[in-house]
């Protein structure tokens, strides 16, 4: 029997009301791997040589939502909207992102995780934008995205399609081993990029499509293509 690909997902620190620090993922995450035939396996955020240990375990790199990126990795000062910031969590994930890399493991990222690779390639983020963070649920299609066509994204979703959108910064000055491959036609906030690096195995979205895999199939075929053929 074929062996089930292990997907690594990244996770989110946040305190409760007890001050208790919880790890965790968005369970959208672990259904559609799991739905793709992955077995998914939450990464909590430790050290680099855990980023390490948990690449050589792992198949393929998800790299979830969450905090701002501290704009301090790309040369700039703090002008986010908010104060969300996880100094540790950016190591932490810029580790796997390197040791993913070096290893040749396929790298897929939601929102702040596309952010974050963008950076860790040499590109930089705006970081307060508006009109992006709805205010309607999860699952509500908020806006416009246009694909660029003979891509594996057209090959889902077609050249058009809508999303949702939870995000207050977005790409800015793109890394040049990535390419746009799908945008708002609004305002041209970048809302999806590829590797164009024979060696980088990587797509990345703005969107969160772990939040749709219960009411559009395509969103599923997203993770699908990530777990069985990235």
């Amino acid at each position: 029997m074929k062996q089930k690909p292990i997907i690594g997902i990244t996770t989110n620190e946040r305190p409760n009301s007890d001050n208790i620090i919880t790890s965790y993922a968005p369970r959208g995450f672990v259904q559609a791997v799991q739905r793709a035939g992955g077995i998914p396996l939450l990464l909590p955020i430790g050290s680099i040589d855990d980023a390490i240990e948990y690449v050589d375990r792992v198949d393929k790199i998800l790299l979830i939502g969450g905090q701002n990126v501290d704009p301090e990795f790309y040369h700039e000062t703090k002008q986010a909207l908010d104060d969300d910031f996880s100094h540790r969590r950016d190591i932490f994930e810029f580790a796997i992102i390197d040791e993913a890399i070096r290893q040749r493991k396929p790298i897929f990222s939601v929102c702040r995780g596309t952010q974050l690779m963008n950076v860790a390639l040499g590109g930089n983020l705006n970081q307060a934008i508006e009109n992006h963070w709805q205010e309607a649920p999860t699952d509500y299609l908020s806006h416009e995205m246009t694909i660029k066509a003979n891509t594996k994204l057209a090959e889902i979703y077609g050249s058009e399609t809508t999303i949702n959108s939870f995000h207050h910064q977005s790409i800015k000055e793109l890394s040049p081993y990535l390419d746009v491959i799908a945008e708002d036609p609004e305002d041209s906030t970048i809302e999806a990029v590829a590797s164009n690096h024979p060696d980088i195995h990587f797509l990345g979205v703005q969107w969160h499509p772990e939040h749709l895999i219960g009411s559009r199939q395509e969103d599923q075929e997203l993770f699908n293509y990530f777990v069985n053929e990235l």
